[in-house]
């Protein structure tokens, strides 16, 4: 140990020593640190190795529903089918055509007439009831301007001004539609009609739809009515042709939709009418100042409408046009027989197939319904990967580098060694009495290898696409039954219970015997295939009702009348080599499973280490403050003893010279 002699008594570095002496005591948090550090990473590996499960147990999820493995496709002869189509378990296969006549169509209910009361010419331009305001200025009609000021000017006298201009065209009124628009006709055939240049002031062609009209002949009119209806208003200030008072139901088709005209909108009414079960969606058409009901179901339909004020009126509801929507036409022999449907969505012309239409044909179009392996050939690598990543990560972390001599996190781990092994014997294992040909996944191509493989190249699943294919190709309802089979619960002897459904827990063979005092007291007993009693539970029902507690995984409905009648419901134990899989990462991912387990005993023990930690640095404060004052003593003894020294010195001295 170095030691300088820089104190200011002793020459020592005191704090130097203190540091080194303390440096020697330290060793114990160091250790526990070092610990710390390789349970994180051990909670952290769990963690990783938990994420990666739950990935596999969602991948076996699709791969357990028949839907997957048991599909069918519908595959249209050419790029241009004139349908959508999707197909069902179940489907019947086979090659098919049709011919659309007609497509559906929806019923439409628009107003008689437009909404919004029609102008007076005669009125300033600031007071009529324009789609928006007038602003004042000029506009050019064939380069001539002119002016308007809404304040005081009328409709008739810009009509006149126009006429007087000298712009070469005559303007007038027109009825379009039942309702006033402005029109501009050239004075000589041919003459010209330029309306409107971009140094405007004035937005008047645009409020009056002059700017932007087609020419026909030699005549502009403007694109729609001067006057609409406003929208944003209470319904008694909307201007509206026939005034909207008072407040009142409306009905449609059955559905009562209250209005009160002195706070309600449009706007509001027909949101409102949307926000209901009245099946019609309802717009305001701008353009014709008119409000359209159109049903959201297509077919032959009517549209009903009731007021108990008059608002149906003023929209022009109750006179307005009823067009009945069409009927789908079609045909799945050529035309010999026609189909009729409300709906262009069909799905019981085909078994298990669910055609909509979307566009009329002129001769049948063929298409073809066929299994479909690409669903379950998809959903099967999807398992493959998450699995063997499963794998790859338990092989990672629990790997020992003899060159590096360094050992994986988990390395020694017997609990993520038995997950390992469990997920190898539940893959190679058979199905459980499942009913096809196909006993392990081996059978359809999933396998660690071909026997007599090459040690190292079996340590993660592999696929035989070509063998899957055939599998799926040949018997899908066995392949299914491989993977995802479960336990049937059956009805055998029904009494006060009508009926029995779901899966089963645990999916032992046996059956439950269910005894009923008549009065909703259920008394459940299980045994198994020798006969044993292993389990009773008792529970209340009532007539007409259901139990979904009584019996794990079953729902039991009972009959109308409770007589007391026994019942019993007979178990065969059945699963798929993914049901048991799935079963078993459900368990060990679970609340009460291994991943939290194993987490929970990490954090435990982390907690452990810190409070270890705090003990120690809080001795190593205490050695610390120790130390400090213990080398305080001695300066200050040191310091005593050099004043006594020095003082001695200069007694001897004053001695010698005397």
């Amino acid at each position: 140990m170095s030691i300088t002699f820089d104190g200011l008594a002793s020459g020592l570095n005191t704090k130097d020593i203190i540091s080194k002496l303390l440096q020697l005591e330290q060793q114990p948090i160091t250790r526990l640190n070092q610990r710390k550090q390789d349970i994180q990473k051990q909670r952290d590996a769990w963690k990783d190795l938990g994420t990666r499960l739950q990935n596999l147990a969602s991948a076996l999820g699709t791969l357990t529903q028949r839907g997957t493995i048991v599909g069918f496709a519908v595959r249209p002869s050419d790029g241009n089918a004139p349908f959508t189509a999707s197909a069902r378990p179940g489907a019947v296969t086979g090659t098919y055509s049709i011919q659309i006549q007609q497509l559906a169509t929806a019923t439409t209910l628009r107003s008689g007439s437009a909404l919004g009361a029609d102008i007076d010419p005669a009125a300033p331009l600031a007071d009529v009831n324009f789609r928006s305001s007038i602003t004042a200025g000029t506009f050019t009609i064939n380069g001539v301007a002119i002016t308007v000021d809404p304040t005081s000017d009328t409709l008739n006298d810009v009509i006149a001004r126009i006429n007087a201009s000298g712009a070469g065209v005559t303007a007038s009124l027109v009825t379009v539609d039942g309702r006033t628009r402005l029109a501009l006709t050239a004075d000589t055939p041919g003459g010209p009609l330029q309306v409107g240049m971009i140094g405007d002031s004035s937005n008047f062609l645009s409020v009056t739809s002059l700017a932007g009209a087609p020419r026909s002949g030699d005549t502009v009119v403007g694109t729609r009515s001067l006057t609409a209806v406003k929208t944003t208003v209470p319904l008694s200030q909307a201007m509206l042709a026939t005034p909207a008072s008072g407040s009142g139901t409306l009905t449609i088709n059955g559905v009562a939709i209250a209005y009160d005209t002195a706070t309600d909108s449009l706007s509001t009414i027909l949101n409102r009418i949307n926000a209901s079960n009245a099946g019609v969606t309802a717009s305001y058409d701008s353009t014709s100042d008119r409000i359209v009901l159109t049903a959201k179901t297509t077919g032959s339909l009517a549209i009903t409408v009731s007021d108990t004020g008059n608002l149906a009126t003023a929209l022009g509801l109750t006179s307005g046009q009823l067009q009945l929507g069409q009927n789908a036409v079609y045909s799945l022999d050529g035309g010999t027989t026609w189909q009729y449907s409300t709906s262009n969505t069909i799905s019981d012309a085909i078994p298990g197939v669910t055609l909509t239409l979307t566009r009329t044909t002129t001769s049948p179009y063929t298409f073809t319904v066929e299994p479909d392996s690409e669903s379950a050939i998809a959903a099967v690598r999807k398992f493959v990967d998450q699995f063997n990543s499963v794998l790859s990560f338990i092989a990672d972390k629990t790997a020992y580098d003899a060159t590096t001599k360094t050992a994986g996190t988990l390395m020694g781990d017997s609990a993520v060694r038995t997950v390992e092994s469990t997920l190898r014997r539940l893959v190679t294992s058979p199905a459980i009495n499942a009913g096809g040909r196909y006993r392990t996944l081996a059978d359809i191509g999933i396998s660690f290898g071909a026997v007599g493989s090459v040690v190292g190249t079996t340590n993660q699943l592999q696929v035989d696409e070509n063998k899957l294919r055939a599998a799926l190709r040949e018997n899908p309802d066995a392949v299914f039954e491989l993977l995802g089979a479960t336990s049937r619960a059956t009805l055998t002897t029904p009494g006060d219970i009508a009926r029995v459904s779901g899966t089963p827990r645990p999916p032992a063979s046996g059956r439950y015997v269910i005894g009923s005092d008549g009065a909703g007291n259920l008394t459940a007993s299980f045994y198994d295939t020798a006969n044993q009693l292993l389990w009773s539970a008792t529970g209340t029902i009532a007539a007409g009702g259901t139990n979904a507690t009584l019996i794990p995984g079953l729902v039991l409905s009972a009959a109308s009348t409770l007589t007391g009648a026994t019942s019993e419901i007979t178990v065969t134990q059945q699963e798929g080599v993914l049901t048991q899989l799935g079963r078993y990462l459900n368990g060990i991912l679970g609340r009460d499973g291994l991943v939290r387990a194993r987490g929970d005993a990490f954090e435990q023990q982390l907690r452990g280490i810190d409070q270890q930690i705090d003990r120690y640095q809080q001795r190593l404060d205490d050695r610390k403050a120790q130390l400090v004052r213990q080398f305080a003593t001695l300066e200050r003894m040191l310091a005593e003893i050099q004043a006594q020294g020095t003082q001695l010195q200069g007694q001897i001295i004053k001695m010698l010279s005397s």
